[in-house]
């Protein structure tokens, strides 16, 4: 139910008084391996596009709920962290890049967003948290799945921008 309509969920227990979201973290996903008949127990990292599922949910979810949002999956720089936060997260995880990178990317990280922070004149993270959500973002089908039917109806379009190989 969670996974097929999860905004529903959400909103529910925001009402119940729920304090945050951790959106979203990687599900376990075993394998299993056919010639020794026996379960993998495979370690999923994320991947630096992960990202875009925590992002649309932050999104939809700023300013609809009073819970804080924090972002999690595909989280590997500063500009993803910028990202999650125009989107409307309150904190974000970083998990699978430091495995891959070790703790040290935390201080390249931190620079790379305030470095951005720099460039766009902002002082505080709230400056700028929210500020391309539903809420405030002008194009009102940015964060809907029409947007989907929309760039399949304008694929000729998008395909002549990225031919297929």
């Amino acid at each position: 139910y969670f996974y097929h309509n999860p905004l529903n969920v959400i909103a529910r227990m925001d009402k119940e008084k729920v304090d945050g979201f951790v959106l979203f973290n990687r599900l376990f996903q075993p394998d299993i391996n056919a010639e020794s008949e026996e379960h993998i127990k495979p370690f999923n990292l994320s991947h630096e596009k992960d990202h875009r599922l925590p992002l649309r949910f932050a999104g939809l979810l700023y300013d609809n709920i009073n819970a804080d949002i924090c972002s999690s999956t595909g989280i590997y720089t500063g500009k993803d962290i910028a990202k999650m936060i125009l989107a409307g997260a309150n904190v974000v995880q970083m998990v699978s890049a430091l495995y891959e990178k070790k703790i040290n990317h935390i201080k390249t990280v931190l620079e790379e967003l305030e470095g951005w922070m720099d460039k766009k004149n902002y002082t505080s993270l709230e400056d700028f948290r929210g500020k391309l959500s539903k809420k405030n973002v002008h194009d009102p089908w940015i964060y809907k799945r029409a947007q989907y039917v929309d760039i399949l109806l304008g694929s000729q379009e998008i395909l002549k921008k990225n031919p297929l190989p």
